[in-house]
């Protein structure tokens, strides 16, 4: 963008670098509330105390209120010319610039741990509850990281190499392209995620997501059974209630089924069906049911000739490729492999 601020609006390149030196520690934090809010079940509203997040914030606004009073001939020097500053407040402004610059990348890091991590943690607590995550809800967020993460590294990369040879390394087109592109990614995907990954109600008290520094809090955790009245002998009543349910019923073969929709065909309560299933199947509810629609699948791999993905969307997947991950996590091997395998074997 600095290309493209100093070619077409020179005038205003010194207000860019003010006002762009502090949008740039708006991103990591902006992005970390911005992933906790929609994967936090309870309802989320931003406090007080997370202003903590905008730590690097507050200095760098003092050092954009440096460059705002740096004199023109000074600034154009410094950020055009690329000239070592002679004057001492250059020189206090170009070290504090530094300092601030190599804090920022650190953070990034940090940012990219907390969001990446957060997202896969979510994503292993709504197992216990949906049985399809074929949601775009979902994949919107997931996208959004990837494509920052992507474009981060990217530029980070071309910075580094652009500072060791001591010349630019993109070409004003390309630096409009990786611009046009950033922007694209961040609106699409804001645009795709209109809602919170919310829990549904009858769910939002199994547990909660929320900490403003990425660590996910989740109220059930290994202590979430301490103080149930379920016994062995009851779990393996409930075992069989959802087994015969699963059977006769073939509730499997519902894209949309919840634990939720389980605990109303076995009349079995949720809290108890999901403490069944992790501590006596030692499954997440997402798994149990996967289980039961590659079961499926595998004889109509076996006895029909239709394509992969009808056989997927006929036992309860809602992707390809969702199917062939169950399948492999399962099997060991690609649906297409169990096809070819056990037909030579029936020809033998």
């Amino acid at each position: 963008m600095n290309t493209l601020v100093q070619t077409f609006l020179p005038t205003w390149y010194q207000a860019y670098t003010v006002f762009g030196f502090v949008m740039l520690f708006v991103l990591c934090p902006a992005m970390r509330l911005y992933i906790e809010g929609i994967t936090t079940v309870d309802s989320w509203t931003l406090h007080r105390s997370q202003l903590r997040a905008f730590l690097l914030l507050w200095p760098a606004m003092l050092v954009a209120a440096m460059i705002a009073v740096l004199p023109p001939e000074q600034h154009h020097a410094l950020f055009v010319k690329n000239e070592e500053p002679s004057a001492r407040f250059s020189i206090l402004l170009a070290v504090s610039m530094l300092l601030l610059v190599c804090m920022w990348l650190i953070e990034c890091a940090y940012t990219l741990i907390i969001i990446t991590k957060r997202l896969f943690v979510f994503n292993a607590h709504i197992k216990g509850y949906y049985s399809n995550l074929d949601n775009h809800h979902f994949y919107a967020a997931k996208r959004l990281v990837f494509a920052l993460i992507c474009i981060w590294i990217f530029v980070l990369f071309i910075t580094f190499l652009s500072n060791l040879l001591g010349q630019a390394i993109l070409t004003l087109r390309l630096e409009v392209f990786t611009a046009l592109v950033l922007i694209w990614c961040v609106t699409f995907f804001a645009m795709q995620q209109k809602q919170r990954l919310l829990l549904p109600l009858e769910f939002q008290a199994a547990g909660t997501l929320q900490g403003t520094d990425g660590t996910i809090v989740n109220e059930l955790d290994n202590k979430k059974y301490a103080k149930s009245a379920l016994g062995a002998a009851q779990s393996k009543r409930i075992v069989s209630k959802i087994n015969e349910a699963m059977q006769d019923q073939a509730l499997f073969l519902d894209p949309n089924l919840t634990l939720q929709k389980l605990a109303q065909a076995t009349g079995v309560s949720p809290n108890y069906l999901s403490q069944t299933l992790n501590e006596t199947l030692g499954v997440s509810f997402f798994d149990f049911v996967n289980q039961w629609r590659i079961e499926a699948s595998k004889s109509h791999l076996l006895s029909s000739k239709s394509s992969v993905l009808n056989i997927a969307l006929e036992v309860g997947f809602n992707a390809r490729s969702s199917f062939y991950k169950a399948f492999k996590k399962e099997t060991g091997m690609t649906p297409k492999a169990f096809r070819q395998k056990n037909t030579e074997h029936r020809r033998i």
